[in-house]
């Protein structure tokens, strides 16, 4: 089978699209918010500063401060002050500091530390003011920028629980058409909306419905047509009886036969609907697939059982025995002059007991393999006596699997063939275990 088209790196759900989105501009939102800190925020806050430091250096520089002023006016402030002039050189700072180096001092593009003003004093001298914020700012900003990570943190969690929620009908349709996909017409059952994803649940149900309806009135149109075909059918074949012996007769009678019999498989369908028809007991399917596969012994390119381990289901006999008869007829009819046995495999899965027919023939189409269930389908479109019956028997089988609450899937094999797959519950409707009873 040819590899299907690659997917797209990155995300593939809108969830998770949305998600990425609402990252996306949650960062975009403390870039901007940082941005507008430095170039607005930031160069106005430190003009004002300086204008206010500036301002109390001047006051203090006018009173002429001497060394036991300075200090006492560090301890209220926090601000250090330095002095060079006919008075000598002191400062109230604990760190030794050169006034050249104070009048080449910048303050930071971002964010300010500290601020030095230097004015002149009457006496010719000059004062230097140091004012030290770094270690504030500092706090300001980390907690500043630890506050916009966790408001952003909540951003995403509050905005992926809201999406979550608002996408659930999404989530909820994308498994109704799946299961619409497998033949379950179940309606979403949604509560009612108001918004668009309500509207598109509400037009699904809709269709479901009337999609349910069709395969309903379809069923039963051709239940009803069979019955109606019995009283004829009899009649022919009575009225056949009558006539000489010879081969129109039998070519009549064959056909009526044919006739009869399709309409007994038509018959066979409804009363295998929800599960009516079916009598469970306690098989082993191991015995019962080596029986059927010695029926075909012989005839080629013939069936090979793989060993397997002793598997028993409460299942009705009968039932199971036409499945595997009829997917094993189709394997080897299918079945090209050089094809490899039919290989018959069963498997326990976690309560369920899998049943795989493999065979190395002409294979089915992709594009049928949906279909290959449905009444009256055959993937040949002549309908050739040739190349098969009537379309019924895999629907057969499937309603089969279906009373049994299993299924039967198909699908291609690599280099070649079909393989289909009957999986089973090895217990009855009623949680019964193998081995208490015959249902």
């Amino acid at each position: 089978m040819s590899a299907g088209p690659a997917l797209p790196r990155g995300p593939r759900s809108v969830f998770a699209k949305l998600v990425a989105i609402m990252v996306i501009m949650a960062v975009a939102l403390l870039a901007a918010v940082s941005l507008f800190f430095w170039q607005v925020v930031t160069p106005m806050l430190n003009g004002t500063v300086t204008q206010a430091y500036g301002e109390l250096a001047r006051a203090t520089a006018a009173r002429a401060p001497d060394l036991a002023e300075a200090r006492a006016f560090t301890d209220r402030t926090g601000v250090e002050v330095l002095y060079e002039g006919p008075r000598g050189a002191w400062s109230t700072g604990t760190r030794a500091r050169d006034m050249r180096g104070l009048e080449e001092y910048h303050p930071r593009l971002f964010i300010a530390t500290r601020d030095v003003s230097i004015v002149p004093a009457a006496d010719g001298g000059r004062y230097a003011f140091i004012a030290r914020f770094g270690p504030n700012m500092r706090s300001a900003h980390t907690w500043l920028f630890v506050t916009l990570l966790v408001i952003m943190a909540l951003v995403v969690v509050v905005a992926h629980a809201v999406l979550r929620r608002l996408l659930d009908p999404l989530r909820a349709l994308g498994e109704g058409v799946a299961q619409l996909g497998e033949g379950r017409f179940d309606r979403l059952g949604l509560p009612p909306r108001r918004d668009e994803f309500g509207v598109l649940s509400a037009a699904f149900d809709r269709m479901v419905d009337r999609l349910a309806a069709m395969m309903r009135a379809r069923d039963q149109l051709l239940v009803d047509v069979s019955h109606e075909l019995r009283s004829p059918i009899t009649r022919m074949k009575v009225a056949l009886e009558l006539l000489p012996a010879g081969d129109p007769r039998a070519r009549m009678q064959a056909d009526v036969a044919e006739m009869e019999a399709m309409v007994g498989e038509l018959l066979e369908l409804e009363r295998l609907r929800d599960g009516r028809g079916v009598q469970r007991a306690d098989v082993d399917l191991g015995a019962l697939v080596n029986d059927v596969a010695r029926a075909f012994d012989g005839v080629a390119p013939g069936v090979v059982v793989e060993p397997h381990e002793a598997m028993v289901a409460t299942v009705d006999e009968g039932r199971i025995r036409m499945v595997l008869r009829n997917l094993i007829e189709n394997a080897i009819k299918y079945s090209l002059a050089g094809s490899a046995p039919v290989r018959v495999r069963l498997e326990r899965r976690d309560g369920t007991v899998s049943i795989e027919v493999r065979d190395d023939g002409v294979g089915i189409p992709e594009a049928d393999l949906a279909q290959v269930f449905v009444p009256f389908f055959r993937v040949d479109r002549s309908r050739s006596k040739k190349t098969g019956g009537y379309g019924l028997g895999l629907s057969i089988c499937q309603r089969i699997a279906e009373a049994h609450g299993g299924k039967v899937t198909v699908d291609r094999v690599a280099p070649r063939g079909t393989r289909f797959t009957v999986t089973l519950p090895t217990t009855g409707p009623a949680g019964r275990s193998p081995g208490r009873g015959a249902g």
